[in-house]
């Protein structure tokens, strides 16, 4: 499937990652081969799937584009002749953009880590860069008092630019995790080209994704009656009490908002075959582009 561009089965990764780098990346790789033994056209790893842990870390596990695990996870996706949507991984910013972020400082005013930017990487089947994109809505999480429970502020730098590319004759939409809560990332990535496919890693909370993952991303599905492909990272990401934990649940929802495959909140990649008739099919029964009426929403 895939190459007659009319179908492709996708494969969306569910992992636990933690502060273990090394342990993370064999975990990713078993996976993404995995789902490519089982005849994935695509395969997309979580947000963060190559660290999760304390941001004073970041900066040194970091690279540039190009850098090891790039070329790791490009070789990758050569091999097993895939494309890969390589979930998100840290970027070093170059010395142009890293003179314009700021240092964050701990509460002694001494100077503790650098930001990064958290950067998906999506490859073809040659293992060549198709694009890469950059968070641009970094999450704050509160807790019922109001108080802080942690903010990507602190350890990562936002993007500035929204993505669309065309893949395999499919025109597809990135977005990253907290972005799903905003319609307006959409709207624009539609006034940008039609999505047929919105693809979405994460690192959505537990217990923010109870109530709002399946329910956001079926809304997504159905606003633009396209695909979306989304993966999650799982479970708590150390053994410390109180730890930050993920929901799971990656998963494929079709136009319609029907979903198609789950992996509950296992390390397990949630597989099924996407068609273009079937967009076609959604948009011919609701075609929502002709009752639009754009000047009132300007």
């Amino acid at each position: 499937m895939g190459h007659d561009s009319q179908t492709l089965k996708m494969a969306s990764i569910c992992m636990n990652s933690t502060a273990d780098y090394d342990r993370n990346v064999r975990l990713a790789e078993a996976l993404v081969r995995k789902a490519a033994s089982h005849g994935a056209d695509w395969v997309m790893l979580p947000e963060m799937f190559s660290y999760y842990g304390p941001y004073d870390k970041l900066f040194d596990l970091a690279e540039f584009e190009g850098g090891s695990l790039y070329t790791c996870l490009s070789s990758l996706a050569t091999e097993l002749r895939i494309c890969l949507f390589a979930g998100t991984v840290n970027e070093k910013p170059n010395e142009r953009e890293l003179a314009k972020t700021k240092t964050v400082y701990n509460k002694s005013g001494d100077k503790t880590y650098q930001r990064v930017y958290n950067t998906l990487y999506v490859f073809d089947r040659c293992g060549k860069l198709v694009e890469k994109y950059r968070k641009t809505h970094l999450f704050n999480l509160f807790d019922h008092q109001g108080k802080r429970v942690f903010c990507e502020e602190d350890g990562y730098i936002p993007g500035q630019e929204l993505k669309v590319i065309t893949l395999e004759s499919f025109t597809v939409g990135l977005a990253i995790c907290f972005e799903v809560r905003f319609p307006g990332v959409f709207a624009k990535i539609r006034s940008l080209a039609y999505p047929d496919i919105l693809a979405i890693p994460a690192a959505f909370t537990l217990g923010t994704g109870m109530d709002h993952w399946e329910l956001l991303l079926r809304a997504r599905a159905v606003e633009h009656l396209c695909y979306v492909f989304a993966a999650n990272q799982t479970g708590a990401h150390s053994s410390e009490p109180g730890a930050r934990a993920s929901y799971g649940h990656s998963m494929i929802i079709d136009p319609w908002g029907h979903k198609l495959a789950d992996t509950g909140d296992d390390n397990a990649i949630a597989i099924a075959t996407i068609s273009r008739d079937r967009i076609k099919a959604c948009r011919l029964r609701l075609p929502i582009t002709q009752n639009e009426r754009p000047e009132l929403y300007e």
